[in-house]
């Protein structure tokens, strides 16, 4: 190389390598073996696959000799056993006599900025492998960046995303979350949380937290922010869950004291009705109306059972029932104010079937209102019944056996394939104001019958639910009940009562039934006036005790001392707790019956007659 030259290649900032023919090399500048750590003598002769690894050397000289002039950067081994980066510039070394005569490389480290590349890189990577979505947005609120959870999350690719304003996510009612207030917050605290619904591309709606950050320049000024978005729908619906079974614990027992109170009135209310029935005159209308008042106390004693269902899950009390009435009634009246048309196939000889009346009752009614709410423009709702018979080729998770098959369609706007197997899930609705309770209710009832329901629906086409009970096959009504009479006997009563009502309506009708009547506001005075009776020989016949007395002894706490003092003793416990477990396992505790309130003077009869009668 001429003087002139060589000194020009030897300063430059450049790395300078010629290779002849055989890749041996010819020549390196002083920068070049600076960085590759040798001497400049060291490295004549030798070959560039030998400072690379070996398929990528051999990758590199295949490259060079068949497309050059080459610009490529590739990886070198440094004599420390380091590695830099090298960016190669690769092209003929002619001469005025031959072709060719080598190749010339002029090479720049590029390592630092492969570094910083591969960082930006491996950050870029993190944030895409990121399972939450890490959005960016300017300061007027336009998306910058978009990874991939962000595409999982919202449903938008990162080129539909990028550019369109942040609001696309929001909900409709959503207000800006990018105010001056939220900013100042970043500024000050460099960190914001809030939760919210936002919008995926769908239009579905879910429950996201947001985590903002401030993204700043190398001054420190905000120049963006970062948001980190994660969906938690599932703990939103489990803390809602855990809120409303709180609240239904709540009122559960809530439900459990105004039950044993309000029963406690109906007793009275009842036996009030029974003596006055007894003692008014015989014309029918007097009868009648003291007859309707029984009633609308019997309707009101269901009305709380109807709750305690609900918020305890109560097992079915079950009895034979005529299930074509039933289903008339609610369809007369459920739908009596409604603007849709009803129409009723129920067959005259459908079979029975052994329920508890209240609750299918309320599935049926709670079916029917569904039904009914699905058209607020009004439409026509069938109620079809029949007597079908499942066989072991039967899809349907049933029992084979005999079961009556009801099914009410609506001509509404039908339930979204997606969402059909949610609609029993408890909470789940698609109404603004729906609780999610009437379905979940329904299939909690008819599973506990030892029934099954079902949906069938399309979008737009309406929908039907399809339940299945189990039947019995006598069919037609049934017959009527005849009416009672009373039973009277005689013998010694002691009632124990907290409530002075109930104690005057009892004792009043237990006379009026032929009994001598001691009463006790607890369960220790009732204990004082058994031993005395003990000690004197006039012996009680029977005992009446109310099972919780607020401040005193119960029944429970009572009955151990009776049977102590009487091992003969014959005594029923009472209680306006109609799901108390005791009513099912009286006998278990020494109880000789159990009286549930409010109970009315031919149950109160009955009970008398058959207890003394044993003793």
């Amino acid at each position: 190389m001429e003087p002139p030259w060589r000194e020009v290649v030897e300063k430059t900032h450049l790395g300078v390598w010629i290779i002849d023919e055989q890749d041996r090399t010819l020549y390196v500048n002083e920068r070049l073996a600076t960085l590759l750590g040798f001497s400049s003598v060291e490295l004549l002769g030798r070959t560039p696959p030998e400072f690379l690894e070996p398929r990528q050397g051999l990758h590199f000289m295949t490259r060079l000799k068949q497309s050059l002039p080459l610009l490529t950067d590739i990886c070198c081994r440094r004599r420390d056993g380091g590695y830099l980066y090298l960016l190669i510039a690769a092209s003929h070394l002619y001469t005025p006599t031959t072709p060719s005569q080598g190749i010339l490389m002029m090479v720049a480290d590029i390592t630092e900025r492969k570094l910083v590349e591969e960082l930006l890189w491996r950050q870029a990577h993190i944030v895409d492998q990121i399972h939450d979505a890490v959005i960016s947005v300017d300061l007027d609120g336009f998306i910058t960046s978009w990874n991939q959870g962000a595409e999982r999350l919202f449903g938008y690719l990162a080129f539909e995303a990028q550019g369109k304003p942040l609001s696309l996510l929001y909900s409709p009612e959503q207000q800006e979350i990018l105010t001056k207030q939220v900013m100042t917050l970043l500024q000050e605290k460099g960190l914001y949380d809030l939760e919210l619904q936002l919008r995926r591309h769908s239009g579905d709606l879910f429950y996201a937290h947001l985590s903002l950050s401030p993204l700043k320049d190398r001054e420190g000024n905000i120049m963006g922010v970062i948001a980190a978005a994660r969906d938690i729908t599932e703990r939103k619906i489990m803390e809602n869950e855990m809120i409303r079974t709180s609240k239904l614990e709540t009122v559960s027992v809530l439900a459990g004291g105004i039950a044993h109170d309000f029963n406690n009135l109906l007793t009275a209310i009842l036996g009030n009705i029974a003596m006055a029935s007894l003692n008014a005159s015989s014309t029918a209308f007097v009868q009648e109306r003291l007859a309707e008042a029984e009633k609308a106390c019997l309707r009101a004693q269901n009305l709380t059972r109807q709750l305690l269902s609900f918020s305890k899950n109560e097992k079915p009390h079950k009895r034979l029932t005529a299930i074509s009435e039933l289903l008339k009634t609610s369809t007369s009246l459920v739908l009596r104010s409604s603007n849709v048309r009803r129409h009723a196939d129920i067959p005259p000889d459908l079979w029975w079937v052994e329920v508890d009346e209240e609750q299918i009752n309320q599935a049926i009614n709670n079916l029917l209102i569904n039904a009914d709410q699905a058209m607020p423009l009004g439409g026509d709702i069938y109620l079809k019944a029949e007597n079908v018979d499942i066989t072991d080729t039967s899809l349907l998770p049933l029992k084979p056996g005999l079961y009556v098959k009801v099914a009410i369609t609506d001509q509404g706007i039908g339930i979204p394939p997606d969402q059909l197997s949610k609609v029993f899930d408890p909470f789940f609705t698609t109404k603004r104001r729906g609780s999610g309770l009437g379905l979940s209710t329904v299939y909690t009832i008819i599973k506990n019958h030892e029934g099954y329901i079902t949906v069938e629906s399309s979008p737009r086409g309406g929908a039907t639910f399809v339940i299945y009970l189990p039947a019995i096959p006598k069919k037609g009504p049934l017959p009527k009940a005849k009416k009672v009479k009373l039973d009277f006997g005689q013998g010694k009563i002691l009632l124990m009562d907290d409530e002075e009502m109930i104690l005057g309506v009892s004792s009043a009708m237990l006379r009026r039934l032929g009994y001598e009547v001691v009463v006790a506001q607890d369960g220790a005075l009732a204990i004082d006036y058994y031993r005395q009776a003990m000690a004197e020989g006039e012996p009680f016949d029977a005992v009446i005790l109310d099972l919780t007395v607020p401040g005193g002894l119960g029944a429970k706490e009572t009955i151990g001392d009776l049977l102590q003092l009487d091992p003969q003793a014959r005594v029923i416990v009472s209680s306006g707790f109609s799901d108390d477990p005791l009513r099912n396992n009286f006998h278990y505790y020494g109880f000789s019956g159990f009286m549930p309130k409010p109970y009315n003077l031919t149950q109160l009869s009955a009970m008398m007659y058959n207890v003394v009668k044993s003793r």
